[in-house]
């Protein structure tokens, strides 16, 4: 066999040498079975999707119904005042509901007088327990007039304000905390209606008209 000869024969082996080798691989990837996905345990990626696309739930809204109406303390009875007359004298009496506060009806000052019933005698400066304890506020003026208030009984009736001493127009005297009447029905009329007994008297002791001075708030 010529030298050419042999050559082409050596390429024909190695061919098809390549060639089977070629056939064998090819055939090795058919048959690999498919490879099988590894399942993670996470989440449903259907569920994750399906909770990203749900709106977040509503706040609960808060009851705007407004609350119970407060019920306004009622306004105290007006006062009402009339001429009363006694012994020849001429005083004011007041009618009017607790809540009140009596106030100066000028410039001057003041002198706090404290009385009881005692022995069916009027005592002053005394304090025995369980019985009635009456103030008398009386309002001296520049020129010598005298404004004196008869209200009703201390702590029950009657709440202090004022002490001895000057006094401005309009300061506060005394509240009304009771609907008690005046010491005037203890000590003189038992059918006196009033709960406060007013006096005016000039500095020589003539009677003045009260009413037009008897200021409340």
């Amino acid at each position: 066999m010529s030298e050419r000869a042999q050559i082409t024969l050596q390429v024909v082996i190695v061919v098809a040498v390549l060639a089977a080798a070629v056939y064998g691989i090819v055939s090795s990837a058919r048959a690999r079975p498919p490879e099988i996905a590894t399942v993670s345990a996470g989440p449903d990626p259907s569920l994750i999707a399906q909770t990203a696309r749900s709106p977040s739930p509503s706040p609960t809204p808060r009851s705007t119904a407004p609350g119970p109406t407060p019920t306004p303390s009622p306004s105290p009875r007006a006062p009402v005042m009339r001429a009363y007359a006694f012994g020849g004298r001429q005083y004011t009496g007041v009618q009017l509901g607790k809540g009140w506060t009596l106030v100066a009806p000028y410039d001057g000052r003041i002198e706090l007088h404290f009385y009881q019933l005692l022995d069916n005698q009027i005592r002053e400066d005394t304090a025995v327990a369980g019985i009635p304890r009456y103030a008398y506020v009386e309002v001296f003026a520049t020129d010598g007039r005298r404004m004196r208030y008869r209200p009703g009984a201390l702590d029950a009736d009657t709440a202090l304000v004022a002490k001895d001493g000057l006094v401005r127009a309009g300061d506060e005297l005394f509240r009304v905390i009771g609907e008690g009447p005046s010491s005037w029905r203890d000590f003189y009329d038992p059918n006196v209606p009033f709960q406060i007994v007013v006096s005016l008297t000039s500095a020589a002791g003539a009677d003045f008209d009260a009413t037009p001075l008897i200021k409340v708030r």
